[in-house]
């Protein structure tokens, strides 16, 4: 019985963290900025339009497209690359520990399937026989 909850933890864990890890990658987040867009205030939250996964694998520090100012743009920029490059950092932590776990589990499910194969040879094995199928007389 332990050995059914084992695996399912271990591979709920490894699909859970591939989940967070993919969701980590592809989702753009969104930035609190200073700089004033046209200057009228300070933009707020701003989406960024760049990927985790491009701006750490392309090294893509662009800013949002159209008209803006040169701080609001530069600001987006560098507040985007920075957020990008730590989500793609937890999302390739996630990745490595969904391996793991998928491994582990792995190991645990090939360790059952021996002790499975042992406990069933004990049964078929018949008494004063060694493996070699001689006789102990």
């Amino acid at each position: 019985m332990r050995h059914r909850v084992t695996l399912t933890v271990l591979f709920l864990g490894a699909f859970l963290s591939l989940a967070t890890g993919l969701v980590l990658w592809h989702d753009n987040p969104a930035v609190d900025v200073a700089a004033s867009d046209e200057g009228i205030e300070p933009a707020g939250e701003v989406p960024c339009p760049i990927a985790p996964w491009d701006a750490a694998l392309n090294d893509n520090d662009d800013g949002p497209g159209g008209e803006h100012t040169e701080a609001f743009y530069e600001e987006v920029a560098d507040e985007c690359y920075a957020e990008n490059i730590r989500r793609f950092d937890v999302a390739v932590v996630a990745g490595v520990l969904s391996l793991v776990l998928s491994l582990a589990g792995g190991v645990v499910l090939l360790m059952g399937a021996v002790g499975g194969l042992r406990r069933l040879r004990k049964v078929e094995e018949p008494a004063g026989h060694d493996l070699s199928g001689r006789s102990e007389r």
